[in-house]
């Protein structure tokens, strides 16, 4: 999954009802052949993303960094594997905030359990 479907991808899963009262900015950082840097801003029920792969200072701009292997986040996309199961077992791994990283399943991944 490339960086422009992510982004793509992304945009279609959006629940700006969910991202109500949210501001924060995160950056995912997907690792792979087809990886990218995806810098995503959420600023109360809008969103605006930015392929940020050949900033050197990326992380310095999120409020909290997802990193995920491009085949493991098609896994999740997909809805084969929750994200707090691929948090908890290390598959996605979180630099910052856990709870702004929480706040992403029901904007981007509802229907997916938190548990």
């Amino acid at each position: 999954m490339s960086g422009i479907n992510t982004i793509q991808e992304l945009k279609r899963r959006f629940k700006p009802e969910a991202a109500r009262n949210v501001t924060a900015t995160y950056l995912f950082a997907i690792r792979g052949q087809d990886g990218s840097m995806v810098l995503t801003k959420i600023n109360d029920g809008a969103v605006e993303f930015e392929d940020v792969s050949n900033d050197t200072n990326a992380n310095g701009k999120a409020d909290c960094v997802i990193s995920v292997n491009a085949d493991d986040l098609k896994q999740i996309l997909e809805g084969n594997m929750s994200a707090m199961t691929a948090a908890l077992s290390g598959v996605l791994a979180i630099e910052g905030e856990l709870g702004l990283a929480m706040q992403l399943v029901p904007i981007f991944f509802d229907g997916q359990s938190l548990m």
